[in-house]
């Protein structure tokens, strides 16, 4: 009998597993998320993801987006020496420790990430536009509700 509701269990859990797994599959391709460059901008979904953290949040240390992107921290060190010599970010020293360097966007960076940013609005608008008010309020609903249901298991996952 137990035997049993472990194998109902266990089968349960992979048929969980696989619809998590095809909804990621359906996600990155409806999105392009893996195409080479996001959303026809030169850089890939990861370099615009540093680079947007950079915009939100003018002045942040490269240790800080390694942290809350959790990004090795030399693979970020060679992506902004790139960013730089493209002069698209900028690293101040801080006043505190002149080893930290705070990141800025430069003109040209702000430029850059401001039209891809307004791509992406219009590529997310396009496809609420084939939704109806109602559709839009669930689709958005049950984003929320995956961004805490994924955040509930990781908090408890650490405490463990």
């Amino acid at each position: 009998m137990i035997i049993c509701g472990l194998r109902r269990t266990n089968m349960l859990m992979d048929t969980q597993i696989a619809a998590f797994r095809r909804f990621n599959r359906f996600y990155t391709r409806e999105l392009g998320l893996l195409r080479r460059n996001f959303l026809g901008s030169p850089w890939s979904l990861g370099e615009m993801r540093v680079l947007y953290e950079v915009w939100m949040r003018p002045g942040l240390l490269a240790k800080e987006i390694a942290e809350e992107l959790d990004l090795d921290a030399a693979y970020l060190s060679r992506l902004i020496s790139r960013f730089e010599k493209q002069d698209i970010v900028r690293r101040e020293p801080s006043d505190r420790d002149a080893r930290e360097l705070h990141l800025f966007l430069t003109a040209n960076g702000l430029r850059q990430v401001e039209e891809t940013d307004a791509v992406q609005k219009s590529a997310v608008s396009r496809v609420l536009e084939g939704l109806s008010e109602d559709e839009q309020v669930e689709l958005t609903s049950a984003m929320q509700r995956i961004e805490t249901l994924i955040e509930t298991s990781r908090q408890k996952n650490v405490e463990h």
